[in-house]
């Protein structure tokens, strides 16, 4: 049974207002583009703010320019700490995480007030991720980084990447994200869900992701940072994979990637799992080795924080 079964939520009765929070990290590129989308909604937001975690390249100057309230961050808080800052600055009574690389589908806040308005216990909104990137690094980015948003049936899920996602203000209260970029979204999520919320996945929703990591050492740096959040979540929550903790030998086995191609091949993605394979076992050896990282890494901490005495 439910443990959370007693609990009961109001439907959402109020005209939707939203705030939607844009951290944002040296993404001149693509943060003109991911305002445009969040000001242009059917449902339009109350306001859009972007969080500029301190970058060094203009992009603060850009959305500002594309008509988002930028609040400049003078040292970096990663985009953890980022979204804080945008939640304690936001009026509305649902906040909006986008991502900087991401453009929403300008519908997105119409189905999600539709959503809130019918289904009491849901706490936040998610949809599926589009490759805005197709070609070969884009490709592999977004089967190894988001399979689990390809399907087109709707679902309740655990935990939700901030890439697109509406929360209800009152579901989010004093809940805050850790001030990191590992993980973050999952811990914030899962401190949601222990209020008897839940989360909604309606791919009806199009998030299409237009990341610029298209080469092979942004690619490689990008799947070693996904080995550490790994480490990082299943060493510190009880998710799938919790096992990894203890017998890291496992990962030789190569899970996430037989995982993602049993994702493809439900789509019919036959061909395109046949010709990435080879490029997604380069992908998951540096899940594995950050991985292995996060986890000496930690080790050395603990030794720092409990010296041996003599």
């Amino acid at each position: 049974m439910n443990q959370f079964a007693a609990i009961t939520h109001t439907p959402f009765q109020q005209p939707i207002a939203a705030t939607v929070i844009i951290p944002c990290r040296n993404a001149a590129g693509t943060i003109e583009s991911a305002v445009s989308t969040a000001l242009n909604q059917t449902t339009r937001p109350m306001e859009v703010i972007v969080i500029d975690d301190a970058s060094d390249d203009g992009s603060a100057d850009i959305a500002a320019a594309a008509g988002a309230r930028v609040l400049r961050l003078t040292s970096r808080l990663n985009a953890g700490g980022a979204r804080n800052h945008g939640i304690e600055s936001a009026r509305g009574n649902v906040v909006a995480f986008l991502d900087a690389d991401v453009r929403i589908a300008a519908d997105w806040l119409t189905r999600v007030a539709d959503i809130f308005g019918t289904e009491s216990s849901v706490a936040a909104v998610g949809g599926r991720i589009v490759n805005g990137r197709p070609g070969l690094f884009g490709d592999l980015d977004h089967f190894l980084n988001h399979s689990e948003w390809l399907s087109d049936r709707g679902r309740i899920c655990s935990a939700y990447p901030t890439m697109a996602i509406a929360y209800r203000r009152d579901a989010v209260g004093p809940i805050r994200f850790p001030p990191t970029n590992h993980g973050e979204d999952i811990f914030f999520a899962l401190a949601v869900q222990k209020n008897g919320w839940t989360i909604r996945y309606e791919p009806s929703i199009r998030i299409t992701h237009c990341h610029e990591r298209l080469d092979f050492e942004r690619f490689w740096v990008r799947q070693v940072e996904a080995g550490k959040a790994l480490f990082v979540t299943r060493k510190s929550l009880d998710r799938p994979g919790r096992i990894l903790v203890r017998a890291p030998v496992l990962l030789f086995l190569y899970p996430h990637l037989w995982i993602v191609v049993a994702r493809m091949l439900r789509q019919r993605m036959i061909i395109k799992a046949i010709v990435l394979f080879p490029w997604m076992v380069i992908g998951e050896t540096a899940r594995i080795i950050g991985f292995f990282r996060a986890r000496t890494q930690t080790a050395a901490a603990a030794i720092e924080d409990h010296p041996r005495t003599t």
